[in-house]
């Protein structure tokens, strides 16, 4: 029989009325003569008695060795996959389930792990006893045979690295919001949802700070062809992954925030890279000339890096609270009047750019902190929703 995978997150199965509408889908993908796989979330977010956050504050991460804490955090999707369990059983549907580690998710560490590969024999001899199973997400098995658990975003990660590994059909992300939007709809007004993504465009937009769905979901969909839907649970609308190719050029706008930028004066560019990389401090928008390179780094690596470079003796100039704003979209490098407008709609509101960087689907901006809700109204009414398009293909 055909297999789906559905992942239901938190804030899906968060009180006795969602869990019914998860049901709903269930015997909905049944109906289809589906086979199902169900991957689940702790329930809730921070303050509900077993979200992942709330677990972790039982403890003090920091006294707890890296496997305990691991397996403090797994108690909330286990507790999630009875729960619903129960809710299925309630509705007539008979189900199992099996925990990450029976499912054969294997990870190459035993916290804020990454999924190294899939053994589905277990999942492939279950499915022959029953019809629906659920695998607790966002945990799996290290080497050394101990439960571990993946970083963020990790009950997409594992619904999706399943559905890769078992051929499904497609896998459904169930989720509090409708689908990805082309803006943060708590910024944009007129942020629409995207019907269709590639590949390609739903990791970019997440990689620049959509919290939808997480870039290495989108990299097991891709690895396996799958066809990834995420949206709420009325099953309606939503945003499909990778099913049908995108014909609009310019289809969202992101920001991360909470950046810092970094200007060092030095002509060894890589001999820099490699002392941040040794102290596991990441970087981005890197932008390398004759005698300067600059790029950008999260607020919380400052200290460090401040402490690194000052150790050295290298000189350098920071700019404190800034924000990269991303437009995303096909064909964007290289698009006659991108640039250009980009630039003038920004310097026109007395936004300062303070760098920027293009790929050949994204476009980014450096600015501060203060005009970023702004800028990304600007970009989203001037490509997204235009009065009519003024941008020259």
């Amino acid at each position: 029989m055909p297999i789906s995978v559905l992942k239901f997150g938190g804030t899906s199965l968060s009180d006795s009325w969602k869990r019914e509408q998860a049901v709903s889908c269930v015997k909905r993908e049944l109906e289809l003569e589906n086979q199902v796989i169900i991957v689940v979330s702790a329930i809730g977010r921070i303050g509900a008695p077993y979200s992942t956050d709330t677990l972790l504050s039982l403890a003090e991460p920091l006294s707890i060795p890296p496997h305990q804490r691991s397996l403090l955090l797994s108690c909330g999707e286990i507790i999630s996959a009875a729960i619903f369990s129960s809710a299925l059983h309630h509705a007539g549907v008979e189900c199992e389930i099996l925990t990450g580690k029976q499912a054969g998710l294997k990870t190459d560490n035993v916290y804020d792990a990454d999924i190294c590969s899939m053994n589905t024999h277990s999942v492939f001899t279950e499915l022959q006893q029953t019809d629906v199973i659920i695998i607790p997400g966002f945990q799996g098995e290290d080497q050394y045979g101990r439960v571990a658990t993946l970083g963020r975003g990790g009950s997409d990660t594992s619904a999706c690295a399943i559905a890769a590994s078992v051929s499904a059909l497609y896998c459904k992300l169930y989720t509090d919001v409708a689908g990805i939007m082309s803006g943060d709809p708590r910024i944009v007004d007129q942020a629409k949802i995207v019907q269709s993504l590639s590949y390609d465009e739903a990791f970019h937009i997440a990689h620049q700070g959509a919290k939808v769905i997480h870039p290495k979901a989108v990299e097991w969909a891709r690895k396996g062809n799958i066809p990834v839907w995420t949206g709420d649970l009325s099953d309606d609308g939503g945003t499909w992954i990778g099913l049908h190719p995108r014909t609009e050029s310019v289809h969202s706008v992101t920001a991360i925030d909470h950046l810092v930028q970094i200007a060092v004066q030095a002509q060894d560019c890589d001999a820099i890279f490699r002392m941040l990389a040794e102290k596991n401090i990441s970087i981005d928008l890197i932008s390398i000339q004759p005698i300067e390179v600059k790029f950008t780094i999260h607020q919380d690596d400052y200290p460090e890096l401040k402490r690194t470079l000052d150790e050295q003796h290298i000189y350098f100039k920071s700019r404190h609270h800034v924000s990269k704003v991303a437009l995303i979209g096909t064909r964007i490098a290289g698009r006659p009047g991108v640039a250009s407008s980009i630039v003038s709609l920004l310097t026109k509101s007395n936004i300062n750019i303070w760098q920027t960087a293009d790929s050949h689907m994204t476009f980014w901006v450096l600015v501060d902190h203060a005009d970023s809700e702004h800028a990304q109204q600007l970009l989203h009414q001037f490509f997204i929703n235009p009065e009519p398009a003024t941008v020259q293909e």
